[in-house]
């Protein structure tokens, strides 16, 4: 049986600093537009960006830990206004959040179940067969696991 009224009126679109976040991001505002959809898009930035490396960092450059978590949010900040920019060029009103944690995948998951997000559009980078099994993805994942429709590009 059909489902009936299958509205979409909430997209979220979580990018990365891959090749396919313009892409995503061209699909998610066409699709905003053209349903009069809300947008938000959100980049995480994974607790292993902050773990070690982030340690050694902050204790070689004087134990400004602080200062390299503030310059990855800020690059993070960047990319999500370029996307809030590309909006507003098509007249759709984009949301912005920069998260931080892990597993990413999670992140991801939660932010559109607690935000009743009624699709996700996400970037991959088309892993098949071996690469797939072996590497895993958070796209696959968020495809996988996600509580809404996944529009994946590649």
């Amino acid at each position: 049986m059909l489902q009936k009224n299958v509205a979409i009126k909430k997209i979220l679109l979580a990018i990365d600093k891959s090749g396919y976040k313009d892409k995503a991001t061209a699909y998610a505002i066409t699709l905003a537009k053209s349903l009069d959809a809300e947008l938000t898009v959100i980049h995480v930035i994974g607790k292993s960006s902050l773990g070690a490396t982030a340690d050694v960092l902050g204790y070689y450059r004087g134990g400004k830990l602080r200062v390299f978590q503030e310059a990855l949010k800020k690059d993070a900040e960047k990319l999500l206004d370029r996307v809030v920019r590309a909006g507003e060029n098509e007249g759709v009103v984009v949301h912005q959040q920069v998260l931080i944690g892990s597993p990413i995948k999670k992140i991801i998951l939660d932010y559109a179940k607690n935000h009743k997000m009624d699709l996700i559009v996400i970037g991959t980078k088309g892993m098949t067969g071996i690469e797939k099994f072996l590497m895993g993805s958070v796209a696959n994942d968020v495809i996988a696991y996600a509580h809404c429709p996944v529009l994946a590009i590649r």
